[in-house]
């Protein structure tokens, strides 16, 4: 395994940073916020404040809001979600301190949508047993959240932003962290500091169907692995049971909020049958891994390649105002409702696994921390709990930065130079090889690693994937396309070597012999 995806052997000019932040979706954005204001941040992305799962997140986020509900039951319900690997000191964590980060966004003017009486509106998902999820403009609490962040960061003076720059790798020395090298247009910049929070996301465009955006390929997650922090839980990949069903070759697909089941959606298959009854206590609101499978298992007695979503329980009325992006979205598809089912199908939509923390966001490797959908923290376990997800950015996101303002070490010095070298390679491989490996690793691990696998069928995958390796380990590599193929084939092989390593079925990792 190469230790650095950069291939370079000279004095650099350094950027000096307190703290460097990589990702602005919800975790990168709020961990900016709480970071001292005296201290000077980098905030480093490929894309822009628009392109993050956490944009694009619908259902909203889960916390303890009503006098109905309590911490017990909500710590309870995540702990069931994830099927007995959940870390039970997290859980407790994510749980008790959700209230008061939402009480955060509210005094931060994040647009929770309220009834008439001025009180926040209070949604279920599956798996909750209470309605606990609060959201924003219906079905837009993501969008709406990492706005409200984006706009509030752009102002603050100690935030300096990096759109359109590629995370390349990290630096480190014998104290642990002390910088990152990033790629702007045709010019590598080192960002020397000795606090790096990972925050980039998860990994779902290592598969064909996903709902994540184009960049999500784990390129955090890979750059913390070469730099030798442990992942763990990479196995653990979850598939959102209703995306909408597509016949062309989308690069994401839309997800129908698991919320649209909350608040009275059935599912059918094309006989009209409601297939979850009995299937599990909660129905159509059962975790996301047992309605998934039931889904693929009906298809496949079915012979059908989709599933449909029955909403006419609801009025047109109430549909349009309480999930207008879906409302929308259908209805530019042809898709009239209530009158008519939504065809929906599984694919994958999140990450339970990553770069392994502790509840403060500290990682093996001194000065490395990370949140989000790139962290193990531990509260989601072998299946995520609905609406866990943007919570977890917010808790752990906050606790690394406050773990950062009083414990903060620094690498300022006169010497705004620095030597980087790498091992040298003289193999420049076509275009056509990264284009043709893209392709190759969504196949192998959609066929072979999905949400129903065969030890055998997963053998078959790490083989293909280490045949791709072995040819990009010894090439040359410089652009941002090849780094993202490169990391990509890197993720990949992490999640089926832990696949072929957990032996029993549990949760999203589920084995059929």
């Amino acid at each position: 395994m190469r230790r650095y995806l950069f291939s370079i052997n000279e004095e650099m000019n350094v950027y000096d940073f307190d703290v460097v932040i990589i990702g602005s979706g919800v975790g990168g954005l709020y961990s900016a916020l709480h970071i001292d204001s005296g201290l000077q941040v980098a905030v480093v992305t490929k894309a822009n404040l628009d392109e993050s799962n956490s944009y694009l997140a619908q259902g909203g986020i889960a916390a303890v809001m009503s006098p109905e509900d309590n911490y017990i039951n909500h710590i309870e319900d995540t702990l069931m979600a994830g099927a007995g690997l959940c870390d039970p000191e997290a859980v407790k964590t994510l749980v008790e301190e959700g209230p008061e980060n939402i009480k955060t966004l509210i005094d931060m003017k994040v647009p929770f949508d309220v009834n008439p009486e001025g009180d926040l509106q209070i949604t279920r998902e599956g798996g909750h047993r209470m309605r606990r999820i609060v959201h924003c403009g219906g079905d837009a609490t993501g969008k709406e959240t990492t706005i409200v962040l984006g706009n509030i960061a752009l102002k603050k003076e100690n935030l300096h932003f990096f759109f359109e720059t590629f995370f390349v790798d990290i630096l480190t020395d014998d104290d642990g962290i002390c910088g990152v090298v990033v790629k702007v247009g045709d010019d590598y910049r080192v960002l020397r500091t000795r606090n790096v929070i990972i925050a980039t996301g998860g990994l779902g465009q290592i598969y064909e169907k996903t709902s994540n955006p184009l960049g999500a390929v784990g390129d955090g997650i890979a750059a913390a692995y070469r730099a030798s922090a442990v992942l763990e839980d990479m196995e653990m990949v979850q598939f959102h049971p209703t995306m909408l069903a597509s016949d062309g070759k989308d690069s994401r697909l839309f997800l129908i909020s698991e919320a649209v089941r909350g608040e009275g959606g059935i599912l059918r298959n094309s006989r009209g049958e409601a297939f979850m009854a009995g299937k599990h206590e909660l129905a159509d609101l059962a975790p996301r891994d047992i309605v998934t499978r039931c889904i693929l298992s009906d298809m496949k007695k079915t012979g059908d390649t989709n599933v449909f979503l029955d909403v006419s329980s609801m009025t047109t009325e109430f549909f349009s105002k309480r999930f207008p992006t879906i409302y929308e979205e259908c209805l530019s598809k042809g898709i009239r409702l209530t009158e008519d089912l939504i065809p929906v199908v599984p694919a994958q939509h999140y990450f339970m696994g990553g770069i392994k923390t502790d509840r403060d966001g500290r990682t093996n490797i001194k000065g490395l921390f990370s949140c989000g959908e790139a962290a193990r923290t531990g509260i989601h376990g072998a299946n995520r709990l609905a609406s866990n997800s943007l919570l977890e950015c917010l808790v752990f996101g906050r606790r690394a930065a406050r773990y950062i303002n009083k414990n903060i070490v620094t690498s300022y010095t006169d010497n705004k130079k620095i030597i980087l070298k790498s091992d040298y390679f003289d193999n420049r491989l076509p275009s056509e090889f990264f284009v043709n490996a893209e392709k190759r690793v969504k196949s192998l691990m959609s066929e072979y690693v999905g949400a129903i696998r065969r030890s055998d069928e997963m053998q078959i995958a790490l083989e293909g994937i280490d045949q791709l390796l072995e040819i990009a380990d010894s090439a040359e590599l410089i652009l941002p396309y090849e780094f993202k193929i490169y990391n990509m084939m890197q993720v990949a092989k992490k999640v089926v070597e832990a696949a072929l390593a957990r032996r029993e079925c549990i949760g999203a990792h589920y084995i059929v012999q």
